[in-house]
């Protein structure tokens, strides 16, 4: 944040406004997660300066005086008269590559989301760390550049037709490929990231990324594009999957291949422009990765003639084959240097709103160290949105059924550049709780996110604080299809909810378990009084014949948008509960899907819908 309104001022070059921000940086370390991404997301400084002081009641009082002050003295001056119009930069880094962020604080221990994760004495052990003003705004620069190397879905999934139709792209092709055969290929001559490649560049060049993709590199291509697609769209996996009877058309996603082109020309224009960010296409990977050897590339005999052993296919000194073989022979960068890329990637996690991470059926996502300390990150600074497209391997769903953590340990984790996973794990070492509140904590994220929360109750200091300001749910319970029969089997504990009261979005996905009967669990929801937005979903839960514990939603009163998917449901016989929708007096969009509960004698209980004065959109399917 320090890094932030410092390059505004220093864009500005006006160094009479330089004590009003640096006031207002040093309080904004103090303002709550949601208002300080509202600041640092403003159009302009204007608008950021005003959203400030909208944040200051959340703020000591000195705090609160010294903004005001602040404040006042910028607007007294016409600051953005003379600054130039800055949109915050939403885009974040996400792959295995093995760079070397880590769930430390980045900036001198300044960002309000940083301090969870510093050190025991809350000291930064960012790469950062020490780093001068003049330094810091220079790399926060750099960082903002990436932001713009981001894609649009569209984009996406004209990259993925057009490689697929060649053959250099197969239902089995893994990140690391692409980054190989295509990416490093064909930037090789003008030595640049792949969004300059002239493919990107016949179609639209880089874009400002709205939302970051966490990946593993080992995971399949595909699969990274199916997690991004259902993320784009608020799809469930079985939208992909099933056949569309309205329109006749077949499934979207068959036998490993997906339907680009029908995509591309059926898909909402919204849809379609939504932007992304990964960093394979993002990274100038020969200023960062191609024709190295991490063993070999400190020695003299290397060093000596660096060119010569970056273009060698083989490395001349240990002779095995390399990763990214590439003959651009270009010279490597450094972290000391502003232009180093992947040690950029903490300024931008910063700034994100929200963090997409790709699951694959293995969750190679978790086994690589810096992937997990980029989840810890993310959902310190925001939020985090776990999409798994494919479904879990059979053995990991015997591991969650029987209490087994995904994660072993962090200790354990893999990283490409042995040196970065030192790092990364020297900073966790050093965190209060260590390796064990760690691993803790990110078994208990992931679990939830599974919808299970047998376990929540280990998760202390930091990481529950974590857990508690979380603001954004979704649950996955569709990996337990043919186990569960009762939901309290995944969440015996009903002070679940009261842990998660911060909540203002929950998405509880139960669709498809055709054993599940009792859903008396979803009566904690009643705790959520701060939810806005809600979507639960049990379609096809063929076994539920009672739908009472929604008799809880009358007490969510601040809900504006609700989803209850109830279709082929097909044992309920009465929605009687629903009657408290009426309650819900600042509801604007509602949706409510019954198709085929052919049980139904009445939907008299809807009649209370007519008393819901702000209700804009109503979506009924019976």
């Amino acid at each position: 944040s320090v890094g932030r309104w410092e390059t505004a001022v220093h864009e500005v070059a006006q160094t009479t406004y330089e004590t009003a921000v640096h006031e207002v940086a040093r309080a904004l370390t103090e303002c709550p997660p949601d208002a300080r991404r509202r600041v640092l997301n403003a159009d302009s400084l204007d608008d950021a300066l005003g959203d400030l002081l909208h944040a200051c009641q959340n703020m000591p009082e000195s705090s609160r005086r010294a903004v005001g002050a602040a404040v006042e003295a910028a607007l007294a001056t016409d600051l953005e008269s003379q600054a130039p119009q800055t949109t915050a930069a939403t885009a974040s880094s996400g792959s295995d590559r093995g760079s070397a962020p880590t769930a430390s604080s980045s900036s001198r221990g300044v960002a309000s989301h940083s301090k969870p994760v510093s050190g025991g004495n809350g000291s930064s052990s960012s790469s950062s760390k020490g780093m001068s003003i003049s330094e810091e705004d220079k790399r926060l620069a750099a960082a903002r550049k990436l932001q713009d190397k981001g894609f649009s879905l569209r984009q996406l999934l004209a990259f993925y037709r057009h490689y697929a139709a060649t053959g250099d792209i197969t239902p089995e092709t893994t990140t690391q490929e692409v980054v190989k055969k295509i990416v490093i290929t064909e930037t090789a001559k003008d030595g640049c990231h792949y969004m300059g490649s002239e493919f990107m560049r016949g179609h639209g060049g880089g874009k400002r990324a709205h939302r970051p993709a966490s990946h593993a590199w080992k995971a399949k291509l595909i699969n990274t594009l199916l997690n991004i697609l259902l993320d784009a769209t608020g799809w469930q996996p079985t939208n992909l999957t099933e056949f569309d009877q309205c329109h006749g058309y077949s499934p979207l996603y068959r036998d490993g291949g997906l339907r680009a082109d029908d995509l591309l020309e059926h898909f909402e224009p919204e849809n379609l422009d939504k932007t992304y960010w990964l960093c394979v296409f993002a990274v100038n990977e020969h200023a960062a990765i191609c024709g190295d050897c991490w063993t070999c590339n400190k020695k003299a005999e290397w060093t000596a003639a660096p060119e010569a052993h970056l273009r060698a296919k083989s490395c001349l000194i240990c002779h095995k084959p390399k990763f990214n073989p590439c003959e651009c022979g270009m010279k490597k960068t450094n972290p000391v240097e502003e232009a180093h890329e992947i040690y950029l990637f903490h300024f931008v996690v910063e700034l994100v709103d929200a963090l997409v991470v790709s699951l694959d059926p293995t969750l190679f996502a978790i086994r690589r160290v810096w992937c997990v300390a980029e989840i810890v990150r993310a959902l310190m600074a925001g939020t985090v949105y776990f999409r798994l497209a494919e479904g879990l391997a059979a053995e990991l769903v015997d591991k969650l059924w029987n209490d087994i953590d995904l994660l072993e340990t962090v200790e354990k984790c893999e990283a490409t550049n042995p040196a970065d996973r030192d790092a990364i794990l020297k900073d966790i070492r050093a965190m209060n709780g260590g390796v064990k509140a760690y691993d803790t904590f990110v078994n208990r994220l992931l679990e939830l996110s599974l919808g299970i929360a047998r376990k929540l109750h280990e998760v202390e200091g930091v990481g529950l604080e974590a857990i508690r300001r979380m603001q954004t749910l979704e649950m996955d319970l569709t990996w337990a299809a043919g186990k569960i029969t009762s939901l309290h089997e995944l969440m015996p504990d009903d002070k679940m909810f009261s842990t998660l009261d911060q909540l203002t979005s929950f998405k509880i996905d139960c669709s498809e378990l055709e054993r599940l009967a009792d859903i008396d669990a979803l009566r904690g929801i009643g705790a959520l009084v701060r939810l806005q937005k809600l979507s639960i979903i049990l379609e096809d839960c063929q076994q539920i014949t009672s739908i009472n514990a929604l008799a809880c939603l009358g007490k969510l009163t601040s809900l504006q948008q609700l989803t209850l998917i109830l279709g082929g449901c097909t044992e309920i016989t009465s929605i009687d509960a629903l009657a408290c929708l009426d309650q819900l007096t600042s509801l604007q969009q509602l949706t409510l899907n019954l198709a085929y509960c052919e049980q139904i004698t009445s939907i008299d209980a809807l009649a209370c819908l007519g008393q819901l004065e702000l209700l804009q959109q109503l979506t009924l399917n019976l």
